[in-house]
């Protein structure tokens, strides 16, 4: 594709793309330029020419609105592409010729605003600044030439100016958007390290199966087929909601109570306004598998899991899962579980979100707390 016609075919698309940000900024560049004229118009008036004031006031409004457009679809779009490409001694130049342009354009409107009649009060060439030692105080007349060059090297340096907080802004925008990205690398990371600890135990649990019942065997291979049907589609996104995460680990305890029989009682209780809440992926299968695997299966007589979310007060959830426990499992406990979940809740909601475990001589209850959005 032609250079030109692409970069220009580019120029326009981005004068459509904005966001809340950038139009709060801009906002607020409209305001303070504004607010800088008037401010710079006020020696040349006298006390009783306050009316004047307002037909000035009325003169910066179209000033300011044709500073905004220019900067919007003449420099920004140009910014951006130059940001992300590179600044380089030939694209600085062009920038440079892009800036002049923008500021004749500007000194140009500022006259011809000037020719208006209804503004024609508001006419620079003749400036009368007032000294109230001085009866007449001190005139100053300015050909137009002279004055279209004054405010274009104003409304250069303006430029220059906003295009640097511009660029300022970009860069923090990128910043903040690289250190998200990583964020969600590092949590799919996380995410990708129980995909292994799940499937090990699935596996020992049908192994253990296929010989004391090989139907049954056969029955949980088909729930556990199931079960990463589900968990593929889940897997892929770090957050998950709580309701989808319940769906999930129905597979799994259906598998597990296939092994386990009558020594694995369940208990759920979930409140209807906590199902759309987010959380880790696979969190609470993790909980769960904990759960079973050093509070129920260990342990020959019947255990039971008691799952429980309900919304607190101050605008937070909670989580609980509580399993019984009697024997000291075989298996090795080596926290990567817990300790993942708590890592993602880390990278997910910062201080706002809490995991905590407790436990007695007959229960052990790890304890969510999570922001409820």
């Amino acid at each position: 594709m032609n250079k030109p016609l692409s970069y220009w075919r580019q120029h326009w698309q981005l004068c459509w793309q904005t966001n809340r940000a950038y139009r709060i900024g801009q906002a607020l560049t409209f305001v303070l330029f504004v607010s800088f004229y008037l401010l710079y118009s006020l020696p040349f008036m006298m006390d009783e020419q306050q009316g004047l004031l307002v037909v000035f006031f009325i003169r910066y409004l179209l000033e300011a609105t044709c500073f905004v457009l220019v900067s919007h679809f003449l420099l920004r779009p140009p910014l951006r592409i130059f940001y992300y490409r590179g600044f380089n001694l030939g694209t600085s130049v062009k920038f440079a010729g892009l800036l002049m342009l923008a500021s004749l354009i500007l000194a140009l409107v500022s006259v011809f605003i000037s020719f208006l009649p209804a503004l024609s009060n508001t006419d620079m060439q003749q400036i009368a600044i007032v000294d109230k030692d001085s009866a007449e105080g001190l005139q100053m007349h300015f050909s137009l030439t002279t004055l279209v060059i004054m405010m274009w090297s104003m409304h250069f340096g303006l430029y220059i100016l906003w295009s640097l907080f511009y660029l300022g802004w970009q860069m923090r925008q990128s910043r903040i958007a690289l250190q998200e990205e990583m964020q969600q690398a590092r949590l799919q990371q996380l995410t990708n390290q129980l995909n292994p600890h799940f499937l090990f135990n699935a596996l020992n649990s049908i192994r253990a199966l296929i010989f004391e019942d090989q139907h049954k065997a056969a029955d949980t291979l088909t729930q556990l087929a199931e079960l990463f049907r589900v968990h593929l589609q889940a897997h892929l996104r770090p957050t998950a909601s709580l309701q989808e995460e319940w769906l999930l680990c129905q597979h799994y305890l259906k598998i597990e109570q296939v092994r386990l029989e009558h020594r694995l009682q369940l208990e759920v209780n979930i409140t209807d306004d906590v199902l759309q809440q987010l959380l880790p992926t696979l969190c609470l299968l993790t909980l769960l598998e904990n759960a079973v695997k050093h509070g129920i299966s260990p342990n020959a007589a019947a255990g039971s899991i008691a799952i429980s979310a309900s919304r607190l007060g101050n605008n937070r959830w909670q989580l609980l899962v509580t399993n019984t426990f009697g024997a000291v499992s075989d298996s090795q406990c080596t926290g990567t579980g817990l300790s993942n979940c708590r890592k993602r809740l880390q990278l997910m909601f910062g201080e706002q979100a809490s995991i905590s475990t407790e436990h007695n001589k007959t229960h052990y209850i790890v304890r969510l707390e999570l922001p409820y959005a």
